[in-house]
């Protein structure tokens, strides 16, 4: 019998959405499957929607419950889940027909199987696609939690929780299941389907830097990693995802801030990763060729981003793409 996947589904307000999701994990080619879905005190009729399926399907098991939180969440939903690999997808995305049996046929003897994603938004409208090479960059151009398959065992083994912080849990639990393990593999397959869903949480914090816990990301992330030995082995990849991380999370949230503001963030996150990584802008990753898998528009902008720092202009960088992107 083939090896039972869990499929693990946080779910708050997502009454429009959740339906898609789980029918295109019931419609999958590849039967032995659990869902697990918690509803975290959800004020619309997203429980409705989940009972109508659980009504019809003995393999869905939900907990209906009041709001504590997606890290909270999903640290529920690893205990719940009973499968060999767990999947997560979020309510409001979905998955391509035959996506469970294309990440189990490739998920003997590895850890982690990561694969690629599009992003679509509320028009039916694919922005962009990634998909992956077999390259050691690969793992970091997915940091988010759907589009990867891991294997139960990794994750209990190596005690791996989300921490609770109202950013980027997911990247803080991906960056250490990466550095734990040298038994990934890469897919050169693209069947996960990330939903723009203008409303939720983490498109409205985003919005309001004086909001998110970044800090909080950045320093939990950097001493786990250095912790487990993973700045000694990947150094030169963690300075360079470092560096860019801080990059975009500045274009995404300082849309709305002046530059006076954009200018003192800058300051304070720069001056954490020089306090970390003292030759960030020697990094060698950053080229018109490298890091070798990444899109090429991403080098390039990336490139362009140190460059501009180098010449002390990169709070003018910022401040143009957080008004263009």
């Amino acid at each position: 019998m083939r090896k039972k996947v869990s499929i693990l589904i946080p779910a708050y307000n997502c009454e429009e959405y959740i339906e898609r999701c789980v029918k295109s994990i019931l419609e999958q080619d590849y039967k032995n499957i659990e869902i697990v879905i918690i509803n975290d005190g959800s004020t619309d009729n997203t429980q409705k929607v989940i009972d109508k399926f659980k009504s019809k399907h003995d393999n869905i098991v939900s907990v209906n419950r009041e709001n504590r939180g997606v890290c909270e969440t999903r640290n529920e939903l690893l205990e719940l889940a009973t499968g060999e690999y767990i999947m997560f997808i979020d309510a409001d995305d979905w998955i391509d027909e035959g996506y469970i049996k294309t990440y189990v046929d490739n998920a003997e003897g590895h850890d982690i199987v990561v694969g690629g994603f599009r992003r679509s938004n509320q028009d039916g409208k694919v922005l962009f696609e990634v998909k992956l090479q077999d390259e050691k960059w690969a793992p970091y151009m997915s940091t988010a939690l759907w589009s990867n398959l891991y294997k139960r065992e990794f994750i209990l083994k190596n005690n791996l929780k989300f921490v609770n912080m109202n950013i980027a849990e997911d990247i803080h639990f991906n960056l250490l299941a990466y550095n734990l393990t040298d038994k990934i593999k890469i897919i050169n397959y693209v069947g996960y389907n990330w939903f723009i869903n203008t409303s939720s949480i983490s498109n409205t914090i985003h919005k309001d830097i004086s909001k998110i816990e970044i800090f909080k990301f950045l320093n939990t992330s950097y001493n786990d990693l250095k912790k487990i030995g993973a700045l000694e082995k990947n150094y030169e990849i963690l300075e360079y995802y470092f560096t860019t991380y801080i990059l975009m999370f500045l274009g995404m949230s300082t849309s709305k801030s002046k530059f006076k503001v954009i200018g003192e963030e800058y300051d304070k996150l720069y001056s954490w990763l020089k306090g970390r990584f003292p030759n960030y802008k020697k990094n060698k990753l950053f080229g018109i060729n490298t890091p070798k898998g990444e899109r090429t528009n991403v080098r390039l902008f990336a490139l362009a981003f140190i460059i501009a720092n180098k010449m002390h202009l990169g709070k003018f960088f910022v401040y143009l793409y957080s008004r263009l992107r």
